[in-house]
């Protein structure tokens, strides 16, 4: 046992050299092209770092310039809304100031009609009832008249002719008195 585990160190020892020989075989023949290699990925990796950063650097200044045009624009729309908003309100108020105005305007109209009715059907009360007093007053003087007339034809005993006349006559003074 003790020649087995001689004998899997020796192998062991060998396949370690072998490694070694091969890694040092693999450097003569492939090893200047492995550095240009190494060196072409190291400066591809820190071409492709500094246009990632170059990148990186123009996207966050069109971030921010896109940020400040939008701010900016926000803020106009926002001034623009404050205005309206205000005019909005301005017109408000002054509408509501102009509908007191025009209800307190209409309070009082709707007063001084009530008045001017209410002294206009007086008015028109009292020249009706002058007219009627009027009215009765020259039907009791044409009666008192007719009355005397008549007395007077029925003295007298005047024609019809006459009578019809007289009549006639009355009745146009009657009309003349009534326009």
């Amino acid at each position: 046992m003790a020649n087995k585990k001689n004998t899997d160190k020796t192998e062991q020892h060998q396949a370690i050299d072998s490694t070694d020989e091969l890694s040092q075989l693999r450097s003569i023949v492939f090893g200047a092209a492995e550095q240009s290699i190494y060196e072409n990925i190291t400066a591809l990796s820190n071409k492709v770092d500094a246009s990632l950063n170059a990148l990186d650097t123009k996207f966050s200044d069109h971030i921010i310039r896109a940020q400040q045009v939008i701010d900016n624009q926000l803020n106009e729309l926002d001034k623009r809304l404050s205005f309206i908003d205000k005019s909005h309100d301005d017109n408000e108020e002054m509408l509501k100031k102009d509908l007191k105005h025009l209800t307190s305007e209409h309070e009082i109209f709707a007063t001084a009609t009530q008045k001017d009715f209410t002294e206009l059907n007086q008015s028109l009360d009292s020249e009706s009832a002058a007219l009627s007093a009027n009215f009765h007053e020259q039907l009791e003087q044409l009666k008192a008249h007719l009355d005397e007339v008549s007395n007077e034809l029925s003295s007298s005993k005047t024609d019809r002719k006459t009578l019809a006349k007289l009549l006639a006559t009355m009745a146009t003074n009657l009309e003349a008195d009534q326009l």
